[in-house]
């Protein structure tokens, strides 16, 4: 039964430098920043999706943009644009796919046991124990590699050695603004309700490998596996989901200090929950001695946590807006907050006997300020053009952890970039084009550059319509990121897919 089980093992980035007699430098070199599965955190955080159409529709770039509700999310100071009471209400479909491939390059000093690693070869539970080379030799050398699959995009779904999907569908903001004069002076004030249905994130790693030989980061000790001694080497799955909503309210006030100059102030109360779910499972071990010498045995041992974790923050921002001649210029600034984690899980061992335990914590994200310029300009009056810069230094971010964690990692500095598209084509119809070049906060195995992430871009398009009972908007975005992880052993190619569809009505009171 084991045997067939093992036939559904995949492979993950992480896999491989397991091959111990490559020189200690070649591993030194190739494995900085080498991730095996990190355990529940912050994860998922990271991702912001958009609960305006229009911003959904212009990647976004709505800094230097005004009269529109949706400067509420990313510049208030534009809401004194508005000129009469507006409500807004919006929904979205979402669904998110994960999926990797991991390609193994052969290694000279355990030729076989890669094959394992792979799923291309599935040892038999009566060669449990036995030295690699005498399953070969007792085989009559009919030692049963299946052929590894060649020529297709290794980020393809075709190539992927596993995939998940996972989709929802609900509200996504009730949004309202109303003009306002006190003493004269004129002022916009906007409060909203968002949830964020898409708080999604899932890693999976079934080449989970303690020690990791080769690698001194994971307790690995490559002078050990000499003829001399032996080393043993556990093998296990790692999963890691965790799906949730964020709900939060958000409120806005702008003043219009002159004609060409509006300020802007805002709030942001967000809370939520989690459920989260991490898993061990032990595949077996391998005993490592030396050149083709090594077993393996099949183990029956795992560990399982579900956890539920409830997220809460306040924040504020400054803003301003600076109209000129067809050029809008807008600056907002995110003023540092804390955000927390409260988690509550059960841990449940299984071995020759089963033991269950219950953890909780707080841990504290202390966010850094964050700041965002935008320009617009419109080179005749039917067309805008937006360009937004945002610079989140969370390099100097600090995490405060409850329990001490080795897997954790800190986040990398994200300088964002979004381009935006509106025509009006007639009166009452108007079309938008977004992209937008969104970094992630972690560096890759191998990557070469050690302080920024992998880019991932998005393409939106979107359309409004100006009726008698209201604008309805309709926005649709398409988000991809690849990247690879790259060893000496393996190079290892993740593929995560986003699309959203954002529909909204909004109507304005003469």
């Amino acid at each position: 039964m084991k045997a067939q089980n093992m036939q559904h093992v995949y492979k993950k980035s992480i896999l491989t430098k397991v091959f111990a007699a490559i020189l200690v430098v070649m591993f030194a070199t190739a494995l900085v920043a080498q991730h095996r599965g990190d355990n529940l955190s912050f994860q998922g955080l990271s991702d912001k999706n958009e609960v305006s159409v229009k911003a959904l529709a212009m990647g976004g770039a709505l800094t230097a943009v005004s009269g529109d509700l949706s400067s509420l999310f990313y510049n208030p100071a534009g809401l004194s644009g508005i000129k009469q009471l507006q409500v807004s209400i919006s929904s979205n479909y979402y669904n998110k796919q994960w999926r990797e491939n991991q390609n193994y390059r052969p290694d000279r000093y355990f030729v076989t046991l890669p094959f394992y690693l792979e799923g291309l070869y599935i040892p038999l539970d009566s060669n449990n124990g036995k030295w690699d080379y005498q399953v070969v030799q007792d085989t009559n050398y009919n030692y049963i590699v299946q052929e590894p699959q060649l020529g297709v995009d290794p980020y393809s779904g075709e190539a992927a050695d596993w995939m998940k999907n996972k989709s929802n569908v609900g509200l996504t903001n009730i949004s309202a603004a109303m003009p306002f004069q006190i003493l004269d002076e004129k002022f916009v004030g906007a409060l909203s309700y968002n949830r964020n249905n898409n708080f999604y994130d899932f890693d999976r790693n079934d080449t989970y490998l303690n020690p990791h030989i080769g690698y001194l980061g994971y307790g690995g000790d490559i002078t050990r596996v000499n003829g001399l001694h032996t080393m043993e080497m556990q093998w296990s799955r790692f999963l890691r989901q965790r799906f949730g909503s964020l709900s939060s309210v958000t409120g806005g006030l702008s003043y219009r200090v002159i004609d060409e100059i509006m300020v802007g102030v805002g709030a942001n109360i967000m809370w939520g929950q989690s459920d989260d779910y991490q898993s061990l499972v032990r595949v077996g071990d391998f005993l490592l001695s030396n050149q083709q010498r090594f077993t393996f045995t099949y183990r029956d041992i795992s560990q399982l946590l579900t956890e539920t974790s409830k997220y809460k923050a306040t924040s504020f921002n400054l803003s301003t807006v600076i109209l000129l001649n067809r050029v809008t210029l807008g600056l907002k600034i995110d003023l540092p907050y804390t955000l927390s984690r409260e988690w509550s899980y059960t841990q449940t061992d299984f071995d020759s006997s089963t033991t269950v335990a219950t953890f909780s914590g707080t841990d504290k994200f202390k966010v850094p300020a964050i700041f965002n310029w935008g320009i617009s300009f419109q080179p005749v009056d039917n067309f805008t053009i937006a360009f937004d810069y945002e610079y989140a230094p969370y390099s100097k971010a600090t995490f405060e952890l409850s329990s001490n964690d080795s897997s954790f990692n800190k986040w990398v500095n994200r300088n964002t970039i979004r381009l935006g598209l509106e025509f009006k084509a007639i009166e009452f119809l108007s079309f938008m084009a977004g992209y937008k070049s969104i970094p992630q906060t972690y560096i890759p195995d191998g990557a070469a550059i050690k302080d920024k992430g992998p880019d991932a871009n998005s393409y939106s398009v979107g359309a409004s319509l100006n009726l008698f009972f209201g604008r309805i908007d309709l926005a649709y975005e398409l988000r991809i990121l690849k990247y690879y992880d790259s060893y000496f052993s393996n190079t290892n190619y993740v593929f995560e897919k986003s699309s959203n569809i954002l529909i909204g009505y909004t109507y304005a009171f003469n």
